[in-house]
């Protein structure tokens, strides 16, 4: 049974020394012209290409929108609002919708930008007082000199 299994043992690693000696041979001329001519001449493949392509455009938009980002500078908010301003001065002061009116054509005569000029400075309102105009009502001018009159004496004691 030794014998046997030697023998066998001999037999197989001849083939396997065949097999490689046939695999090792050299290929001739013309199977190597033949190989070169089948590699250089295929056509490329872009389609394969495409996703690293789309990645590399994905990177650089990033890299750009990063910079951008960085580079950009951020302005604080506006803390002042005129149409509040206005809106918590008249309820302080206790003046309707209609006396603003009135405030906002003699300061449009006088050629003010806001209309509460007239209320915190009182020199530029007696000088609108003083002008004449026609669109102006008068007595409801005079009521709202009147009130602030009051809201500066009874803030005063």
């Amino acid at each position: 049974m030794l014998r046997s299994w030697r023998t066998g043992a001999a037999m197989g690693s001849a083939v396997i020394f065949a097999s490689f000696s046939i695999a090792g041979a050299n290929p001739t001329q013309d199977e190597v012209f033949r190989s070169i001519n089948e590699n250089v001449g295929s056509t490329v493949d872009f389609s394969k290409a495409v996703p690293y392509l789309l990645a590399t455009v994905a990177v650089i938009i990033m890299v750009a929108l990063y910079n951008n980002y960085r580079k950009r500078q951020t302005f604080p908010r506006q803390l002042n609002h005129a149409g509040k301003l206005t809106k918590e001065l008249c309820r302080n002061i206790n003046l309707r919708s209609a006396e603003l009116k009135q405030l906002k054509l003699l300061a449009e005569e006088q050629e003010l930008e806001h209309p509460l000029t007239l209320i915190l400075c009182p020199s530029v309102l007696g000088k609108a007082i003083r002008s004449p105009s026609a669109r102006v009502d008068r007595a409801m001018v005079k009521q709202i000199v009147q009130r602030l009159r009051q809201s500066l004496a009874s803030g005063e004691k």
